[in-house]
């Protein structure tokens, strides 16, 4: 394709987007979704409104400014950095991820907030690129990563980490096109490899470079986020007995779904939850029912439906509800077909001119086994 069909249909992109069109959206940028998708423009506006989709569920904006990150993930995860530039001049990420300590991190942090802290990560590099590239006057958009495979072994390869590294995959993929100009692996003979596209003076010491953060540290430790072991004091330790008293016990099947409805009577309510299980992991979603249908496929679903590792971390959160009605919080074991999962959860409604939260009783109606829940499990 010639630059000047590519400028026509980039012409026409912006025409089909006009609706949505946001001050960011110039031709480097709306360029990228092109190219994701080989020029082909029906399937490029297809992907950038399911992303606008994604960023309105995942309340993205709102994550950049004011997600507080866990101590724990904050210290501990190895979240790499940007260190240096290669020898095109583009900025250089190096990822550390086989320095994750899997069994500390699933004992003391929610999955959700590593959802979230993944998510402003991957808007940091998208800011961090676009801000290089209008600094630098490059059109070129990307970046060179470094993978560090520095102690990755079988505690990586669980499959509660490959599911979560596959979301994640998925949605960088479908969310953040074409930011990766080029993957350096380290192993074998990656000295060499790595001085054939990043000048030696772009390389920290401990990768075969000459670059040093100002204290002399060859790891540069200012630029990249080694993370660390995480001390057992962090680890959840359980259940209070006071919050305990106050949660109901529920068991769900295998290949079902609990679902329980909650009648939001006041715009600007808070719907809020606490739940933990047993042995096993669970997914979680919020839905707000659009007409008299039961079916989630016919619901809107307010929080994305994934699953949490509340047997090792008691979970909670809550949904700032703009508008009444009936809305639906679900406990998913659909995708196991041998275990029941044991359930304790807390639901409550904070209406915004009371200081007292409504509990469960008179408010929400448990889906046990009737036909109700029969339908809300149909997927």
């Amino acid at each position: 394709m010639s630059g000047e069909e590519e400028q026509i249909i980039l012409k026409e992109f912006h025409e089909r987007l006009q609706d949505v069109a946001q001050p960011h959206m110039d031709d480097q940028y709306l360029s990228r979704w092109l190219r994701a998708r080989r020029y082909k423009i029906d399937k490029a506006e297809k992907m950038y409104r399911e992303h606008l989709t994604y960023r309105k569920k995942m309340d993205v904006d709102n994550l950049k400014k004011n997600f507080k990150i866990p101590e724990v993930l904050d210290k501990f995860f190895p979240a790499g950095g940007f260190c240096g530039e290669d020898r095109d001049g583009g900025l250089v990420f190096y990822q550390v991820f086989g320095r994750l300590d899997v069994h500390g991190m699933m004992r003391s942090v929610k999955i959700l907030d590593v959802i979230k802290f993944q998510i402003c990560m991957l808007e940091m590099v998208e800011d961090t690129l676009t801000a290089h590239s209008a600094k630098t006057g490059k059109q070129a958009f990307g970046m060179t990563v470094v993978y560090d495979l520095y102690n990755f072994g079988m505690q990586h390869l669980s499959k509660p980490v490959a599911e979560a590294f596959v979301q994640f995959l998925k949605m960088f993929e479908a969310n953040y096109p074409e930011i990766l100009k080029k993957v350096i692996v380290v192993e074998g003979n990656w000295k060499e490899v790595l001085v054939q596209h990043i000048a030696p003076n772009q390389i920290p010491v401990h990768y075969g470079g000459t670059m040093t953060d100002p204290d002399g540290d060859v790891m540069c430790k200012s630029k990249i986020r080694y993370g660390g072991v995480v001390p057992e004091s962090c680890y959840s330790q359980g259940i209070p007995a006071e919050i305990l008293e106050q949660m109901t016990s529920a068991d769900v099947e295998p290949g079902t779904s609990l679902g329980l409805e909650v009648d939001v009577k006041t715009p600007g309510a808070v719907l809020r939850w606490l739940f933990k299980t047993e042995d096993c992991d669970i997914g979680f979603g919020v839905y707000k029912q659009l007409g008299s249908s039961n079916r989630y496929q016919d619901m809107e679903e307010v929080v994305p439906c994934s699953k949490h590792n509340s047997h090792l971390i008691l979970t909670d959160g809550e949904l700032l509800c703009e508008e009444p009605g009936k809305y639906v919080v679900r406990f998913d074991n659909s995708y196991s077909w041998v275990r029941s999962k044991t359930l304790r959860y807390s639901v409550e409604v904070l209406e915004p001119t009371d200081e007292s939260l409504t509990g469960v009783e008179g408010d929400v109606s448990q889906f046990t086994d009737n036909e109700k829940l029969q339908e809300l499990t149909q997927d």
